[in-house]
């Protein structure tokens, strides 16, 4: 019996909040250059200001210049002990640099000394539900479910305090969607869409839990909005070529699953779809060679060599 292939759900598109300057701090538009100018001054005139040192380490955060973002908000810190912001703002440094314990850290912290703080646990919440989905990946169900619990309780928090914290809701409907609940998968991340987000991700992601629902027709429709958004995009062309295989048009899919390559989107999981079209098109030999040429980039990829078997057996029944 030929092996259903993968449902392909893209994850890492959570959104993490970035908090600008205080309402404290004098009006900027923050351009990131023009905010470390004036910045600076400040705390020429004022090398005591943790303020300055914050809002500085905002501008370099935003233009990825790690190291300075993290020296002042180490020294905002120092400077103030009890200071939320500079402690969620370094927690989003801390994961930029592939520090997620040090991140988790920070923005406990930060939850610590502002209960009331949305975006806190909403980034917290975000680290935890990472964790979750690896613990899943990799087999670990009792210690995924437990920390799926706990994010979901976070983004949940987030929402109590801000009830239109937009990235709240997508981060939880992603969640979802990875646990998988893909109905309140779908409720949060409309949601998130009612409040303005429209990116390629959350649609291709509520799309592929339409998908998994039945909803063939509305996962079309999310689909399509996200490659109008993103045309680049090559993991929506590998979800929506899933829907036209399903409904039996393997033409469009396998055009869908062409561009997923052509686009380099996970390259073992297009070919291997891509030679399912072929297999129920009854042309073995290019199902054969998908399927060979997904085993080149992953050679451990389990559908392509169950369904590379099912076709060889197809193809030897013919003869």
């Amino acid at each position: 019996m030929l092996k259903k292939f993968s449902r392909l759900i893209v994850g890492g598109f959570l959104a993490t909040c970035l908090l600008t300057a205080p309402a404290s701090a004098a009006p900027l538009n923050f351009d990131p250059d023009n905010a470390i100018a004036q910045y600076t001054q400040k705390i020429q005139a004022d090398p005591t200001n943790a303020v300055a040192y914050q809002n500085r380490g905002v501008a370099y955060r935003m233009k990825k210049e790690f190291d300075k973002a993290l020296a002042d908000f180490n020294r905002a810190i120092e400077l103030n002990p009890n200071y939320s912001d500079a402690y969620n703002n370094r927690g989003l440094v801390y994961q930029s640099l592939g520090r997620p314990d040090d991140a988790f850290n920070d923005f406990n912290r930060a939850v610590e000394i502002n209960p009331n703080d949305a975006v806190a646990y909403n980034n917290r919440g975000l680290l935890i539900g990472q964790r979750a989905d690896y613990m899943q990946k990799s087999g670990r169900e009792s210690e995924s479910t437990a920390l799926y619990a706990r994010a979901i309780d976070d983004f949940s928090r987030a929402i109590e305090l801000d009830p239109n914290f937009a990235k709240a809701y997508q981060n939880r409907g992603v969640v979802y969607s990875w646990m998988p609940k893909d109905e309140l998968a779908i409720k949060d991340l409309t949601r998130a869409i009612e409040l303005g987000i429209n990116t390629a991700e959350i649609f291709s992601t509520r799309g592929c839990c339409f998908d998994a629902l039945g909803n063939h027709n509305s996962a079309l429709a999310d689909f399509d909005k996200a490659i109008a958004i993103n045309p680049k995009y090559g993991a929506v062309y590998n979800n929506r070529g899933r829907v036209y295989f399903h409904q039996k048009q393997y033409q469009q899919a396998i055009a869908d699953f062409k561009k997923a390559i052509e686009l380099g989107t996970s390259l073992e999981a297009s070919f291997t779809n891509l030679g399912l079209c072929y297999y129920q098109l009854g042309d073995y030999d290019a199902a054969i060679d998908c399927y060979t040429r997904a085993l080149s980039v992953n050679q451990n990829f389990q559908p392509a060599i169950q369904n590379m078997q099912v076709a060889y057996e197809a193809k030897a029944r013919r003869r």
